[in-house]
C-alpha cells in the first residue's frame, strides 16, 4: 500500500532522494549536500558542517550543544545504485544501511523541534563509516560532549544489547617464482597462503552465550603473476568478528599460521554493550559500529534502527515505508523520554 500519511509520504520522497544522491565511501558530497537540504529547506532545522577530512562533512542537526545525539552514516559501500519504489518498499543502495535510518533521525528530530521539545537534541550524520570511521574520529575530536548517543543502525527497534567486535588483518605469503612445468625448483605463495588459511577455518573461535561465534571472513584474495609461473607473492584480508577480546583472538590466530605468513593488524573494535534504555533489549549484533571510535566522547550509547541489515550491502537492499514510520516513531519516543529525563 502506498503510504498513509502526508508525512510519511514526504519522507519516502525524501529517502528516495538520499538513496538517489551517491555516497560510496570517500566519495559522500553528493548524499551530504542532499541531507543538508533535507533537514534545513523541508524540515527546519538548522545544519552546521562539520569537517571529517578535505572535502568530507559530517551534518550536525539541530541544537549546536546537544545533550542526546542521533547518530547515523550517510556513506554507503560501493557500488552506488539508483532507488525504485514498489507499493510497499523503497530500493537501493542505503536504503536501510543507513540512509532510512538518517530519514528516521530527521523525522523524529523534526517532530520534537517543532513541539517546542527538541532543545538539547541533535541529529550527527557522519561520512566515513563503511571503511575508515574518519567521520566518527572527527566527531570525537570535537568539542561536542553530550550525555547520551542513539546510533542507528538497521537492527530492530528494540536497543540491541551488544555488539561484536572485529579484527581485519592483511596476511602476506612469499614464495620463489619459477616455471610451473617445475615445482619442486620454486616456492608457491600462493599455496602457502591457503595452507594458513586452512589452518584458520580449523581454529575453534570463542563463542560467548551473548555474541554468539566469533566468525571469520576470507573477503578478498591476491596473488601470483600467470597461471604458468609459480607464485612469487600472495596476501589476503580477513575480517573476524570477535566474540571475545581482540587480544586472545589475535593471539591464537598468530599460533596457528606460524611462519607460513607474515600478518598485518589493519583495524580492530572491541565488543561493547550497549544501553538498553531500561527496554526489553533487542539481541546482540554481528556488525560493527561507530560505537568504538566515539568512546572519547565519554556518552553512554545505544544502538537502534529500522530495517533488517541482513539486506545491506546487497542489490535487494530495501526498507518498507511501514519501517520507516515505525523508526521515525521510536526515535521521537525514546529521544522525548530521554530529553523529558524519564
Amino acid at each position: 500500500m502506498p503510504p498513509e500519511t502526508d508525512e510519511l509520504r514526504r519522507a519516502v520522497d525524501h529517502l528516495v532522494d538520499l538513496v538517489n544522491a551517491p555516497s560510496v565511501t570517500g566519495d559522500e558530497a553528493p548524499a551530504v549536500d542532499a541531507a543538508e537540504r533535507i533537514a534545513r529547506d523541508d524540515l527546519d532545522l538548522s545544519v552546521l558542517r562539520m569537517e571529517a577530512e578535505p572535502g568530507r562533512d559530517n551534518l550536525l542537526i539541530g541544537d549546536p550543544n546537544p545533550r542526546i545525539i542521533l547518530c547515523t552514516h550517510l556513506d554507503t559501500v560501493p557500488p552506488h545504485i539508483d532507488a525504485t519504489l514498489s507499493d510497499t518498499h523503497v530500493y537501493g543502495r542505503g536504503a536501510c544501511d543507513a540512509k532510512g535510518v538518517a530519514i528516521a533521525m530527521l523525522y523524529a528530530t523534526a517532530r520534537l523541534f517543532r513541539g517546542d521539545k527538541g532543545d538539547g537534541l541533535a541529529c550527527l550524520l557522519v561520512v566515513g563509516e563503511e571503511s575508515t570511521h574518519c567521520g566518527a574520529m572527527a566527531a570525537a575530536a570535537s568539542d561536542l560532549s553530550p550525555q547520551h548517543i542513539i546510533l542507528g543502525e538497521p537492527c530492530g527497534l528494540d536497543p540491541a544489547i551488544a555488539q561484536k567486535g572485529l579484527l581485519k588483518l592483511r596476511l602476506s605469503a612469499r614464495g620463489s617464482s619459477g616455471h610451473s612445468a617445475y615445482p619442486e625448483l620454486g616456492v608457491s605463495a600462493v599455496h602457502r597462503l591457503l595452507d594458513a588459511i586452512e589452518r584458520l577455518k580449523r581454529v575453534d573461535l570463542p563463542n560467548d552465550p551473548t555474541l554468539g561465534p566469533t566468525t571469520m571472513n576470507v573477503g578478498r584474495i591476491e596473488g601470483g603473476v600467470a597461471a604458468n609461473v609459480i607464485a612469487p607473492s600472495a596476501e589476503a584480508i580477513l575480517l573476524f568478528r570477535c566474540a571475545a577480546p581482540v587480544d586472545a583472538i589475535l593471539a591464537e590466530i598468530r599460533s596457528r599460521i606460524g611462519s607460513l605468513v607474515t600478518l598485518e593488524e589493519l583495524n580492530r573494535a572491541e565488543p561493547y554493550a550497549f544501553n538498553a534504555l531500561g527496554l526489553s533489549p533487542g539481541p546482540a549484533v554481528p556488525f560493527n559500529t561507530d560505537a568504538h571510535t566515539l568512546l572519547d566522547l565519554g556518552a553512554s550509547m545505544s544502538l537502534m534502527g529500522p530495517g533488517d541489515m541482513r539486506c545491506a550491502h546487497s542489490p535487494r537492499e530495501e526498507l518498507s515505508f511501514e519501517d520507516l514510520a515505525d523508526g521515525i516513531d521510536a526515535y521521537e519516543r525514546v529521544v522525548g523520554n530521554l530529553l523529558a529525563g524519564e
